[in-house]
């Protein structure tokens, strides 16, 4: 792979990746009803040939697979080794074999041309440096009249289980803030930059529609840990911490412990959270 998106690809293929994999139930039970919302989104036949961009350790495109059953297909894509790794041990698991897996970077790498009915992706496709290079590697992969459906977060300030932290973390350490729309969680927290990235891409009958949720983060653990989960699995906050001394994130960890405390019970951190559902024809 070339050295674009390098801080992603070391995040994830690193440290974030293996976390991500340790902790992939939790992550799962978080984040997939806000997936099931965008995959609700596409209606699927036994024929389709499927997309799945930024899939992580498979969790969705397994569940795609299901969806169109043996005779279609589905493959997902991430830049992270360690979690592709556990995605072909789950299918092989669960005797899924309308799946596979390929370490691609969706920005840079040719998708094929004209392949896919549809394509997906659950939060995986803010940390792009070039969205419109991306989107539109997607588009040529799509048969013409294929659909495109994902789920991207709203702004910080709709979703707590990042404010909060971030909040916290300005109490110890003087950070700038990322530049606005650079690839991270929150890049695509503006509804028309979403749209006139689409457009550019030449995507058709863009829509963006806002959905609010409940969120179940870290079920089973205890607070401490929980805080501690979501730092080594949130890129932005690792990014903010990387130059911090044990002690300093040990004081931020406690703080952060006391931010998110009214949001704790014993099924987990409950967090309310605001997405957008976004979906479009090529």
């Amino acid at each position: 792979m070339s050295e674009v998106n390098k801080n992603q690809k070391d995040f994830w293929s690193g440290k974030g990746g293996d976390i991500w994999v340790e902790r992939q139930n939790a992550m799962d039970t978080m984040l997939s009803p806000l997936g099931e919302a965008a995959l609700n989104k596409l209606n699927f036949n036994e024929e389709e040939n499927v997309l799945d961009i930024g899939c992580g350790c498979g969790h969705t495109t397994l569940n795609i697979a299901k969806r169109i059953g043996p005779s279609g297909n589905v493959t997902g894509l991430d830049i992270s080794e360690p979690m592709l790794k556990r995605a072909k041990e789950s299918a092989v698991e669960m005797s899924i074999t309308n799946t596979s897996f390929k370490c691609v970077d969706v920005q840079t790498e040719d998708l094929g041309d004209q392949i896919y009915s549809a394509a997906f992706s659950r939060f995986g496709v803010m940390f792009f440096e070039d969205s419109i290079a991306a989107f539109k590697n997607i588009n040529k992969s799509l048969i013409s009249g294929g659909y495109l459906s994902f789920v991207c977060w709203q702004s910080p300030a709709v979703n707590p289980w990042q404010s909060l932290f971030i909040q916290e973390v300005k109490k110890f350490l003087d950070l700038p803030s990322p530049p606005p729309r650079s690839p991270g969680p929150f890049a695509f927290m503006e509804s028309e930059y979403v749209s006139s990235i689409l457009e550019e891409s030449k995507f058709q009958d863009i829509t963006i529609e806002g959905h609010e949720a409940e969120v179940n983060m870290f079920s089973g653990r205890s607070l401490s840990d929980s805080v501690k989960d979501y730092i080594s699995i949130n890129p932005v906050v690792t990014q903010m911490l990387k130059e911090s001394s044990e002690n300093q994130i040990a004081e931020i960890v406690n703080s952060g412990i006391e931010a998110f405390s009214p949001y704790y019970s014993e099924k987990g951190l409950i967090f309310p959270s605001a997405t957008w559902l976004v979906t479009a024809r090529k």
